[in-house]
C-alpha cells in the first residue's frame, strides 16, 4: 500500500469524525468484572481460587498484540520463548514460572497446555493470532484436574468471541505502521433467525523486516505474512439444547528468524546494534498451513444439571528452515529445517451439577494424534572442513584456504525422520463444597493415561566421508528403529477458599500435575529408555479482590513448585558426536516466588497498573555431556529470575469532542545472562549484550461519540532499547559462528476502526 493511499484512508476517517455531533465524554475506566472459565464453568475472575491472569479485548487493542509473544510482559510469570528471539510461529513455547518445555521433538510434550475454544492445541499450533478474541486466560501451576494433558506448569486458554443472537454487528480495523506494517481485520455477526446466528472474522497481517538484510537470500529474515479466518454457527434449537460448529484456517508464510552474527572472522557486520545481517540460507523461511473444525453441544438436563460435549479435528503442516551460522560465508554454511505434519482428534464430555451445598464437575476426554517430523541439517563442504579442523586442532580457515576452491558449491544434508502415534485419555471430577457463607473447600481428582509409539530413521548420506565411515556426522539410526510405552498417573488438588470481605478472598491450595513421558526425536537411545514423566507439586497462597471501595484490584500469589524429572533441552555433544545437537535430559526443580498484579483507579478517568514477579529456582541435573563434549557430573544450579515489572497508565480526560484514551506502559526486565552457565567472557565484546530491557510504549485513541469510528496513534520501544540475547547457535562453539537476536527497534503507526 502506498503512502498516498494510506493518506486517503486517514483523511476519509478524519472527515467522518469531523462530521460527528459534539459531545462531552470520558471513557469510564472502572474495574469491570471479567468472566473466566478457569474451572470449566463461567465465574468471575475475582472469585476463582486459582491464580489466573486475563488479557481482554481492550488490552489486546491497547497493546496492538498479534500473538502471545506480544503480551508476555503483562502477565507475571509468563515467558514466550527463551530469549528476545522468541520461537517463531511453529517452534514457540510457553514458559510459566520458569518451567520451559523441551520444544524440539514431536515425541515429547509441552509442560504448559494450550486450548483454543476448549480444544487442546499441539505444540506447533499454539501461536494462533488474536483475531476477534474475547480474552486470553493464563492459569498458573498444575491444572491437570480439569484440563488434563500436559497442564503440569499451567494452562493458556484462548477464548474467541462466539456468535450472538442479540443483534447484527461487525467491525473493520486497519493497522498501518513503519516497516510496511499492514494489518486488516473484519468481523460480522449475523442473527439469521431467532435461534440461529453466524459469526465470521478474517485477518491479514504483513510486515517487512525490521533489520537491514544485506545477504543474498530471500525472503528477508523477520518478514511477516499471515492470514487467519474463522466461521462459527450457533443454533439454539430449544430452550434446553444449543449446538455450535466452528471452522478456522491459518496460513503463515514468514521469513526465517532474524539472527545477527557476532563473528568478527566471518561476518561483515559483527555489531548487532547496527541491525544489519547477512544470510545465504537456501530456501529459508517459516510456513504453517493449518485448519481445524470444532463441534459443541450444550444440554440442560434439569434445573441443576447440564451437559456439554466437544468434538474437534485439527491438521497442520509446518516448514521452518533457519540459517544456523548467520553469515553469508559459504565456508561455514549450516542450516536446519524442521518439517512437521500433524493430525489430532479431540473429544470431551462434561457434566455440571449445581446444588446449594456443592458445585460439581465430572468429565472425560480423549485425544488421538498422528505426527510426522523431519529434522534436516545441511552444511557446506567448507563447514565440514572447518569442523574437521576444530576437531584436529588445525587453525580455522587453513584447510579451506588450501582446498576451498574445488569443494565450493557442494553441500551435504543429513535427515532424521520420526513418526508418532499417540493416544491419551482422562477421567476427572472436581467438587466445590460450600461450608458456610465465607468458606468453601474444593477437591479434585483425575486419572490420566498416555500411550505413545514412535520411530526414528536417519539414512546414510552420499557424502564421501559418511560413506567411508559408515555413519553420518550428526544424525544416525540403525535402520528403522521403533519404540512404544505407556504412562498413567492420578493427580488432584485441594483448595480452601475464604471470603474475607465483600469484595476480596484468600485461598490456599495444594495441587499436583503430570506430563507424560516420551521420546527424544534426535536420540534413538530413548527408544530403550524413554523420557520419564514430569510430576509437579504446587503449594500456593493467594489473595485477590477489589479493595478500598473498588478503587484497587489486586491478585497476589505466593507459590512453591517442585518438579521431578523435568524434560530439559540442552545442547549436548556426546563421545561419538561430531558436534552438539539438542538433547533432552532429566532435571529436578525447586521453584518458589511471588507474583503480583494491581490496578489503582484514581478516578473514573485515570488508572495505574503494576505487574511484578520474583522467583528463585534450584535445578538438580542428572549427569550429561555439555555442548563442548565435557562430561558433567550430576550437579545443582541455583538461579534467581531477573527482576521484572510492567507499569501501565490509562487516562481518558473529559473531552469536548468524542472520546479520548491514552494508554502508556513501561516494561523493565533485568538482564542476568552474564551470571548463567552459558556465559563466556568473550561475549562481553558484543554490543547490547548484558543490557536490561527498558521499553516505553504508548497509544492515543480518539473515537466519535457514537463509537462507530476510531483513530489512534501508537509507538513501541520509544526509548530505542537495543538489548540483544546471549550469543548462541549450533555451531557457535565449533566454528565460532555465534549469533544473537535483538529487540525490535522503534516502530510507530496508526489504527483505524469502523464499527457497524
Amino acid at each position: 500500500m502506498t503512502s498516498k493511499s494510506r493518506g486517503r484512508i486517514v483523511c476519509t476517517v478524519g472527515l467522518a469524525v469531523l462530521g460527528a455531533p459534539l459531545a462531552h465524554a470520558a471513557k469510564n475506566l472502572a474495574l469491570e468484572e471479567v468472566v473466566v472459565t478457569a474451572q470449566k464453568r463461567e465465574q468471575s475472575a475475582m472469585t476463582v481460587p486459582v491464580t489466573v491472569d486475563t488479557f481482554t479485548s481492550q488490552d489486546l487493542e491497547n497493546t496492538g498484540a498479534l500473538t502471545m509473544e506480544d503480551i508476555q510482559a503483562y502477565i507475571p510469570g509468563l515467558k514466550v520463548g527463551e530469549d528476545v528471539r522468541g520461537g517463531g510461529m511453529t517452534q514457540s513455547s510457553f514458559i510459566i514460572r520458569g518451567i520451559e518445555s523441551s520444544n524440539i521433538s514431536t515425541g515429547g510434550d509441552p509442560s504448559v497446555a494450550t486450548f483454543l475454544d476448549g480444544v487442546y492445541l499441539p505444540r506447533a499450533a499454539i501461536t494462533v493470532p488474536f483475531s476477534d478474541m474475547a480474552r486470553v486466560e493464563v492459569l498458573k501451576g498444575p491444572q491437570g484436574t480439569l484440563f488434563g494433558r500436559n497442564a503440569a506448569a499451567g494452562v493458556v486458554n484462548f477464548i474467541p468471541n462466539g456468535p450472538s443472537l442479540e443483534e447484527r454487528e461487525g467491525f473493520v480495523t486497519a493497522k498501518l505502521g513503519s516497516y510496511d506494517l499492514f494489518r486488516v481485520e473484519g468481523m460480522s455477526n449475523i442473527p439469521l433467525t431467532d435461534s440461529l446466528a453466524l459469526r465470521m472474522n478474517v485477518m491479514h497481517n504483513q510486515r517487512g523486516a525490521v533489520l537491514d538484510m544485506l545477504g543474498p537470500a530471500k525472503p528477508d529474515p523477520g518478514e511477516q505474512n499471515n492470514q487467519f479466518a474463522r466461521m462459527a454457527l450457533r443454533w439454539e434449537t430449544t430452550d434446553q439444547l444449543t449446538l455450535q460448529m466452528a471452522y478456522d484456517i491459518d496460513r503463515v508464510d514468514n521469513g526465517p528468524q532474524a539472527r545477527l552474527s557476532t563473528s568478527e572472522e566471518y561476518a561483515t557486520y559483527p555489531d548487532p546494534t547496527e541491525r544489519k545481517l547477512e544470510t545465504d540460507a537456501i530456501n529459508g523461511g517459516e510456513t504453517r498451513d493449518m485448519q481445524g473444525i470444532t463441534g459443541k453441544l450444550w444440554y440442560d438436563i434439569s434445573d441443576v444439571t447440564t451437559m456439554s460435549l466437544i468434538a474437534s479435528y485439527r491438521a497442520f503442516e509446518t516448514y521452518n528452515l533457519q540459517d544456523e551460522d548467520a553469515t553469508s560465508d559459504e565456508s561455514v554454511y549450516v542450516d536446519t529445517n524442521n518439517i512437521e505434519d500433524s493430525d489430532i482428534a479431540y473429544f470431551e464430555a462434561q457434566f455440571n451439577v449445581s446444588l446449594d451445598w456443592v458445585d460439581a464437575v465430572f468429565g472425560a476426554n480423549y485425544s488421538k494424534e498422528d505426527t510426522y517430523q523431519q529434522t534436516a541439517l545441511t552444511f557446506s563442504y567448507g563447514a565440514v572442513v572447518e569442523l574437521a579442523s576444530a576437531m584436529t586442532g588445525v587453525p580455522a580457515g587453513v584447510l579451506n584456504t588450501l582446498i576451498g576452491g574445488p569443494i565450493a558449491g557442494n553441500y551435504v544434508t543429513e535427515r532424521m525422520t520420526n513418526e508418532g502415534d499417540f493416544e491419551t485419555y482422562g477421567i476427572f471430577s472436581d467438587l466445590d463444597f460450600t461450608i458456610n457463607d465465607w468458606l468453601s473447600i474444593i477437591t479434585g481428582l483425575r486419572y490420566s493415561n498416555d500411550k505413545k509409539a514412535f520411530s526414528w530413521y536417519a539414512p546414510l548420506t552420499e557424502f564421501v566421508l559418511s560413506q567411508a565411515q559408515g555413519e553420518n556426522f550428526f544424525f544416525n539410526s540403525d535402520g528403522l528403529e521403533q519404540g512404544s510405552a505407556s504412562w498413567d498417573k492420578i493427580t488432584g488438588r485441594v483448595v480452601a477458599n475464604a471470603q474475607i470481605s465483600e469484595g476480596a478472598m484468600a485461598f490456599a491450595s495444594y495441587s499436583t500435575g503430570y506430563k507424560s513421558g516420551g521420546y527424544d526425536s534426535l536420540n534413538t537411545s530413548s527408544r530403550e529408555v524413554p523420557l520419564a514423566p514430569e510430576v509437579v507439586t504446587n503449594v500456593e497462597l493467594g489473595l485477590k479482590g477489589d479493595l478500598l471501595e473498588d478503587k484497587i484490584r489486586t491478585q497476589i500469589a505466593l507459590f512453591k513448585m517442585v518438579i521431578d524429572d523435568r524434560q530439559e533441552s540442552i545442547e549436548s555433544k556426546g563421545p561419538e558426536d561430531n558436534g552438539a545437537v539438542p538433547t533432552v535430559i532429566s532435571t529436578d526443580e525447586d521453584i518458589h516466588g511471588i507474583e503480583l498484579t494491581a490496578d489503582w483507579l484514581v478516578n473514573d478517568s485515570l488508572r495505574f497498573g503494576l505487574i511484578y514477579t520474583y522467583r528463585e529456582q534450584k535445578s538438580s541435573r542428572a549427569a550429561y555431556y555439555d555442548k563442548d563434549g565435557n562430561f558433567q557430573e550430576a550437579n545443582q544450579v541455583n538461579a534467581t529470575a531477573p527482576q521484572e515489572y510492567t507499569l501501565t497508565v490509562d487516562w481518558s480526560p473529559e473531552f469536548d469532542y468524542g472520546l479520548l484514551l491514552l494508554h502508556v506502559d513501561y516494561i523493565y526486565e533485568e538482564n542476568v545472562e552474564k551470571s548463567n552457565e552459558d556465559h563466556l567472557d568473550k561475549f562481553n565484546r558484543v554490543n547490547g549484550y548484558g543490557d536490561d530491557t527498558s521499553l516505553l510504549n504508548g497509544r492515543l485513541a480518539w473515537s466519535t461519540p457514537s463509537g462507530r469510528y476510531e483513530f489512534a496513534l501508537w509507538g513501541k520501544n520509544l526509548l530505542g532499547n537495543e538489548r540483544v540475547s546471549q550469543p548462541g547457535g549450533l555451531t557457535g562453539g565449533e566454528l565460532g559462528t555465534y549469533h544473537v537476536g535483538i529487540i525490535a527497534p522503534l516502530t510507530y503507526g496508526v489504527d483505524l476502526r469502523f464499527v457497524f
